[in-house]
């Protein structure tokens, strides 16, 4: 395989996963939500497809209409995914966390699966797994200078 040839798999690898991901937290129900430019995982003027609601979700549906605005998080804790309905007239939030109302949940605006302490940890292996690669690069471009001489 070509250098150029895996660049340009690799470019469209990242590509389509830049676009997966940023689609991917939308609910099965939502219908051409518009994202909210300066929020993440905020999206308004869209429809719902009633059949791909839960029960709670119907029912909420039924007794206030389409939302003004839709929220994705995570919880805390589980990193099950959560959905805030913001409704603007008069002002309600109404929450559910796989489908099911509830009344409260402490929510995490980061959208990943992992718990904060797995991404921290990844973080602490990528900073020290690119000071290594720093190093024997640093070191491998000295022995080859020198072997050049």
């Amino acid at each position: 395989m070509t250098v150029q040839r895996f660049w340009s798999k690799l470019s469209g690898f990242v590509l389509l996963a830049c676009m997966l991901a940023g689609c991917g937290v939308q609910a099965s129900y939502m219908q051409g939500w518009d994202p909210v430019e300066d929020i993440t995982n905020r999206w308004t003027s869209g429809t719902i497809n009633t059949d791909k609601l839960s029960d709670d979700e119907r029912n909420v549906f039924e007794e206030f209409g389409t939302p003004d605005v839709l929220r994705f998080f995570r919880d805390v804790e589980s990193r099950r995914p959560v959905y805030e309905w913001i409704y603007m007239e008069p002002f309600r939030a109404v929450w559910f966390m796989d489908g099911t109302q509830v009344d409260y949940v402490m929510v995490d605006t980061n959208a990943s699966r992992q718990a904060t302490a797995a991404r921290e940890a990844l973080a602490r292996k990528l900073r020290t797994g690119g000071v290594l690669a720093g190093t024997i690069a640093s070191v491998a471009a000295g022995t080859l200078s020198l072997l050049n001489e």
